[in-house]
């Protein structure tokens, strides 16, 4: 039988690309693979607080099932958006408008995605607030740029790990005043998730970690903060 999960080698490649304006997507089930040029976005609006969660074109990501040429830049296909669409009517946005800002499949169980939505019944333009979505039948949670939610937050992170193996899947997504985020207990030269670049502030890698893995967040030169990324084989989570 033909394996269809996507090789250690490709995820990090992923990671890498995006951060310059190029993803790896996956074709088919003997592992082709294309490399996809994506069109030039604007990162939010380099500032603290609830201002750094605002983007320019508004709100941010592709709709489900997107293409780019014949390659779903998405991720995700339109049906599995349907459950953060309902969580996203309940929670008071606007759920014909969930988007995706980036999204990684570890295996079988689904997406791991950073998801977008304005608030409805809002004066345009809406705020946006932020959906971490992760694996299986689990809620989607939705933050806005509120004093409790996303307004303090540097990164949205949702991030899992395997049960077979090491293999640490991280992708988020950063406020608009961070220029870069490195993951620790990684080789020097694929640690660099995220440069401030013409992207939304997205970023994602899937690769083998020790359990001591931590984000390093950094904005105007310092370190605005560590993101320890503590999890047990099987397990997955939300980190801001």
């Amino acid at each position: 039988m033909v394996s269809w999960r996507v090789p250690v080698v490709l995820l990090v490649l992923v990671g890498a690309l995006a951060s310059v304006g190029y993803a790896v997507f996956p074709r088919d089930a003997a592992r082709n693979c294309c490399i996809v040029a994506l069109p030039e976005k604007q990162p939010a609006a380099d500032a603290p607080g609830a201002a750094g969660w605002v983007w320019p074109e508004g709100v941010p990501g592709w709709k489900a099932g997107e293409t780019v040429g014949d390659v779903n830049v998405s991720g995700v296909q339109p049906i599995e958006l349907q459950p953060a669409q309902v969580d996203a009517a309940r929670a008071g946005l606007d759920s014909s408008d969930v988007r995706v800002v980036q999204a990684m499949r570890p295996g079988r169980d689904g997406a791991l995605a950073i998801l977008a939505a304005p608030l409805a019944n809002y004066a345009k333009p809406a705020p946006t607030c932020l959906g971490a979505m992760l694996q299986g039948d689990t809620p989607v949670r939705w933050f806005c740029p509120t004093p409790r939610e996303l307004a303090p937050a540097h990164v949205l992170v949702v991030a899992a790990r395997t049960r077979a193996n090491p293999t640490l899947t991280v992708v988020g997504v950063a406020r608009g005043d961070v220029d870069r985020v490195v993951l620790t207990g990684v080789s020097p030269g694929i640690s660099v998730l995220y440069q401030r670049s013409a992207t939304w502030g997205q970023f994602a890698l899937g690769i083998d970690a020790p359990s001591s893995a931590s984000l390093l967040v950094y904005g105007h030169g310092k370190l605005l903060e560590t993101v320890r990324l503590a999890l047990k084989p099987g397990q997955q989570r939300s980190f801001r």
